[in-house]
């Protein structure tokens, strides 16, 4: 399995469309028609912006914050299941659409607030249909999305809970690009489909180290060489 690059932070006071890496990637022409039509909105901790059963397609594109991708069992609640992907201002979620496809037996839960552009699916369907770089660009990452899918959901069965935390810190520090996470343990439990337990006595050794600290649903990551010792593969 592959291990995460170094965490990144690059945190910028204005928001606008280069905010987001796959965003940045286009033409600027190609960037203007995708906004033409695009809205930012709100992303809310704990909101599902899409699931299986959604009537209309959205694609996000992260200005900050990060969307799970999570796989639950049908009918059931967002607390059953478990995250097997992570998107911030990286790239986006939901690209899916782009190509013509629904969600899958994939929700879009919001694990740290933040904006997006939202963009209909079935009008960068359209896009892609007419300008083939875009079409390009956008299967590149969704193959990306799609290898990093394959890692996180292998890792329950292979590894314990103190490696699949320091991997889940360090993705989500890379998402949301800060070392300093607004983030609970039940939220890192949610994510990782496992008991609050477990994810508190694994912190709790993490914090005894020094490699995170944390308070009132804030975790810092205070040696990031060591989580990264840890959760390497």
């Amino acid at each position: 399995m592959q291990s995460l690059p170094p965490v990144s932070i690059e945190i910028g006071t204005h928001v606008n469309a280069l905010s987001n890496g796959l965003i940045a990637q286009l033409d600027a022409a190609d960037q203007a028609l995708l906004l033409r039509r695009a809205k930012i909105v709100t992303l809310n901790v704990g909101d599902v912006l899409s699931s299986p059963d959604a009537n209309k397609s959205l694609i996000y594109f992260p200005l900050s914050g990060a969307i799970a991708l999570y796989v639950g069992r049908h009918g059931q609640p967002s607390s059953v299941g478990m995250a097997v992907g992570l998107i911030g201002a990286e790239g986006a979620a939901g690209l899916q659409a782009a190509l013509g496809f629904g969600a899958g037996n994939l929700k879009m839960l919001v694990q740290s607030a933040g904006q997006a552009y939202a963009v209909e699916g079935v009008l960068a369907q359209r896009l892609v249909q007419r300008r083939r770089k875009i079409l390009l660009q956008f299967s590149r990452y969704l193959w990306t999305v799609f290898d990093n899918i394959v890692v996180l959901a292998s890792r329950p069965y292979t590894q314990d809970i103190k490696v699949r935390l320091a991997h889940w810190l360090l993705l989500s520090a890379q998402r949301c690009a800060t070392a300093s996470l607004v983030l609970t343990h039940a939220q890192i439990a949610q994510m990782l489909g496992v008991r609050r337990a477990s994810i508190s006595i694994a912190a709790r050794e993490m914090k005894l180290k020094r490699y995170i600290s944390y308070s009132r649903g804030h975790i810092a990551l205070l040696n990031v060489p060591a989580l990264h010792a840890l959760a390497k593969v």
